[in-house]
């Protein structure tokens, strides 16, 4: 796992050992298998609140995190951010993952952590529900997951969430067509940001109209530049945290760990198959046939799979 064993970790983690806690997650992230151990040692946390934020590049939610992360942290909550960024085709890594998100310390109430897409087309990292219930057991009441951004609506967040709340701008051309393709029967809240800016009065009458028809939650608007909004938003998380401590979604969390334990196991199936059909080297081997059209693709699919 590192250098430190699965015991030492979780020991660490539940004293609140930062570096511990940031090696678990780079663990789990460069290989979900080391997440089963630490799960297993470390206590659940079913009253831990996940918040997903989704919303096209330019929408401002990183900006808006960072207005929002320390109001809940005077308020005395512990809040971790898990930030979905595209993979470096060179390391592997969170491409963005250096940028500078928080505009102020957070102090150990706070934490983020960027994570590296890797080639996922839904928005959301595979490692992210693994690293959000790690968070969650570590002892943070609330978890911020922030996609990355790579088309209209990543919807996968509606399932690693508790709640998923869509920000939509005045400055996205897309953001009716959105409302008009049913957009609010996956989030459960749209927050129309950068209200201060030309345009939000409109596209807010029009967020309003499309939550009556569709009987969702009101919109609110919300400007991170003066403040309007903020407080709002906070109350909003906070009211959605003590219900998920008080009452737990018993089927939501079941359904994420249906979820992850689907997922190990495709991992496991498609490992042990290409292990059976000969491994890669046999895959190179089948490749130059078909490259030199000694066999069809089929039949080399076929040599693969009938194994």
């Amino acid at each position: 796992m590192s250098s430190r064993t699965v015991e030492e970790l979780v020991s660490g983690i539940l004293c609140g050992q930062r570096r511990d806690l940031a090696q678990a997650i780079t663990a789990v992230e460069q290989d979900e298998l080391k997440a089963d151990a630490l799960l297993s040692a470390l206590p659940p946390a079913p009253g831990a609140f996940r918040l997903g934020l989704t919303g096209a590049p330019g929408v401002g939610k990183s900006t808006f995190i960072s207005k929002v992360v320390p109001l809940l942290i005077e308020s005395g909550e512990k809040v971790a951010v898990l930030a979905v960024d595209p993979t470096s085709p060179v390391t592997g890594g969170a491409l963005l993952g250096d940028r500078a998100r928080m505009s102020s310390d957070m102090g150990d109430a706070g934490w983020f952590r960027s994570l590296a897409s890797r080639g996922s087309t839904s928005g959301v990292a595979g490692c992210t529900d693994h690293a959000a219930e790690i968070l969650a057991r570590a002892g943070f009441g609330i978890i911020i997951i922030e996609t990355v951004g790579v088309g209209q609506l990543e919807v996968e967040i509606a399932t690693e969430a508790d709640q998923s709340w869509l920000l939509l701008s005045p400055e996205g051309g897309d953001a009716i067509q959105l409302l008009k393709g049913g957009v609010l029967e996956v989030v459960q809240r749209v927050i129309v940001h950068k209200s201060d800016r030309p345009g939000a009065e409109e596209l807010m009458r029009w967020v309003e109209e499309a939550a009556r028809d569709q009987g969702a939650a009101d919109p609110v608007a919300v400007s991170s530049q003066t403040g309007i909004g903020l407080n709002e938003v906070v109350d909003l998380v906070l009211s959605a945290a003590k219900a998920q401590r008080s009452k737990p979604d018993e089927g939501r969390s079941k359904e994420r760990l249906r979820r992850r334990l689907l997922r190990r196991a495709e991992q496991e199936w498609i490992k042990k198959g290409l292990e059976d059909s000969g491994g890669e080297s046999q895959i190179d081997r089948l490749v130059d046939q078909v490259f030199e059209g000694q066999i069809e693709a089929r039949e080399a699919l076929a040599k693969l799979t009938d194994r």
